[in-house]
């Protein structure tokens, strides 16, 4: 099959504000630089040029290579870190949690959209050089949320009493997970090149962030991705000043309110909420929020307090224990990263149409926003199923109850549809309120009580005919299912879900480059990919 396209409002599973984005609503306009293309992209580089402190490009090179010592590197990423010493060199870049084993297959997508992008633009615009850029958000504290994956059904879940910044978690306690998967892998074609990826990665492994940037870079590295580490001292050093801006001039809950106000105005939802100090602060295994209570700078549990120099001291000495929280990462990124597009999901879009306006306000330039290719992976045995049970692609995106609807009407040889009835009766009785009308007016109620009950009784018969019909075709209709639920794990998108081991177990290292080359990230549909 390759790949079919559906339109992103026909899959039925995305808000509408990230439906209004992705066809270019016009009312987006005082929310963005542009949309995405290659051609604005371009135009993005002479803007960025000109506010992007260069000076940070020498720094951003050394400090690459510190992180990835210890990691293979290829030729390819060793010329693209190189080449982000040069001004003609500019990223696109996609940033994510550190889920274990990359957490659900759009991780993947995620990656393969920035390394498509670059590979395009260079193509099309050789004087530039394009580095893919992954940055891991290796802060987050919330591991409950990335501790999981999920495969064929089955969660698998890490357990530990460690807190602060999941990027620091020690593995320990890791191979309780990897000895249950194994067991669940071991006997596919590829079960073993996944179980000595989990190995490689996360088994004699400082922490988890490096375990990350292992499985990544095993994944990736082929395809010159970068991958960067933003809780890193020498990086926050280039942001103390805008640090020290967030905490004493409240930057962006104040900047903010111009675009979450037409946002609002917008009727759309707010991803996430502006705070008063967008910044969490790191010590002692904890990674708590900054607030500010008459003049004092203080903790969320009251453990740090500081006074207005005191904590611009702290800045100074310490700039790598202040966090950006989900709203100030971009503002981050875009400050050392001489980047020109971000590439992210439709949450990740929502919260970045909240910043067009803070950006302006610390004259930097705001990126191109560009969401990140979707897809559904069938396997050939899935497609051959569902061609002899006589059901397309587009019908399987239906709803489970719309798609058991559909099938009765489908297979039956019966006119199951009494709408043309309905219609008939309707006008009969139309004629009839007429002719009452010119002579017994008392006569209409009646006429509209009897239509009612004659419509009433044919919805009623084929309601009883659609019932008697779902019986008859009722096993294909199980099976049409069965397959769909297979697709749409918990009535979800596969891509939200299902962990890419899931479909490497049958297809080996081939499925990366089958699912980049299947997927375009300027083609902005809902791609359906056969494996």
């Amino acid at each position: 099959m390759g790949l079919f396209e559906i339109e992103y409002n026909k899959v039925k599973a995305f808000s509408k504000l990230f439906n209004d984005y992705n066809q270019k609503s016009s009312h987006f306009a005082d929310l963005i630089s542009d949309f995405p293309s290659l051609e604005n992209i371009y135009k993005q580089i002479s803007f960025k040029s000109k506010n992007y402190n260069h000076g940070f490009r020498d720094s951003l090179v050394k400090e690459l290579y510190n992180q990835n010592d210890g990691i293979k590197l290829n030729e390819i990423q060793k010329q693209n870190i190189n080449k982000l010493s040069e001004k003609n060199t500019y990223t696109i870049t996609t940033g994510h949690q550190l889920n274990l084993l990359t957490g659900p297959v759009y991780f993947i997508y995620k990656i393969i959209s920035i390394i498509n992008l670059c590979e395009q633009m260079h193509k099309k615009y050789s004087e530039y050089n394009f580095v893919p850029i992954f940055w891991m958000a290796s802060e987050d504290h919330d591991f409950e949320e990335i501790n999981n994956f999920s495969f064929q059904g089955n969660k698998f879940k890490w357990s530990s009493s460690q807190t602060g910044v999941v990027g620091e978690f020690k593995l320990d306690s890791i191979d309780d997970v990897f000895n249950e998967f194994e067991k669940c892998i071991c006997d596919y074609p590829h079960g073993d090149e996944i179980i000595k990826m989990f190995r490689c990665c996360y088994f004699n492994t400082k922490d988890f962030s490096v375990a990350t940037r292992k499985l990544v870079n095993l994944l990736f590295s082929k395809y010159g991705l970068i991958i960067i580490d933003p809780n890193k001292k020498n990086l926050k050093s280039l942001f103390k000043d805008i640090l020290k801006k967030e905490l004493l001039e409240k930057t962006l809950y104040k900047e903010s309110k111009k675009s979450t106000k037409r946002l609002n105005e917008l009727n759309y939802n707010l991803q996430a909420n502006p705070r008063k100090i967008n910044l969490f602060y790191i010590d002692d295994c904890r990674r708590e929020r900054i607030i500010e209570k008459e003049n004092v700078f203080e903790t969320s549990s009251g453990s740090k307090k500081w006074n207005f120099n005191e904590i611009q001291n702290e800045v100074d000495s310490n700039p790598e224990k202040f966090s950006p929280n989900v709203l100030f990462r971009p503002v981050f990124q875009e400050f050392i990263l001489p980047n020109v597009c971000y590439v992210g999901g439709p949450a990740e879009i929502a919260y970045w149409l909240e910043l067009k306006s803070v950006f302006e306000s610390l004259k930097l330039s705001f990126p191109i926003i560009l969401n990140r290719n979707s897809a559904l992976l069938l396997e050939k045995k899935q497609l051959e199923k569902l061609d002899n049970l006589d059901v397309s692609i587009e019908e399987i995106f239906l709803p489970s109850d719309q798609l058991k609807q559909h099938l009765v009407r489908k297979y039956s040889k019966l006119e199951l549809d009494f709408s043309d009835l309905k219609k008939q009766l309707n006008i009969q009785f139309s004629k009839l309120k007429d002719k009452a009308s010119l002579t017994d007016k008392s006569f209409i109620g009646a006429l509209n009580a009897q239509e009612k009950k004659q419509i009433n009784g044919l919805k009623m018969l084929e309601k009883r005919l659609l019932k008697s019909e779902k019986r008859i075709h009722q096993d294909k209709i199980n099976r049409v299912i069965s397959i769909r639920d297979e697709l749409f794990p918990g009535g979800k998108l596969q891509e939200r879900i299902s962990n890419f081991s899931e479909f490497y177990i049958n297809s080996g290292e081939k499925l990366i480059g089958l699912i980049k080359n299947n997927l375009d990230p300027m083609n902005q549909k809902f791609s359906v990919i056969e494996i």
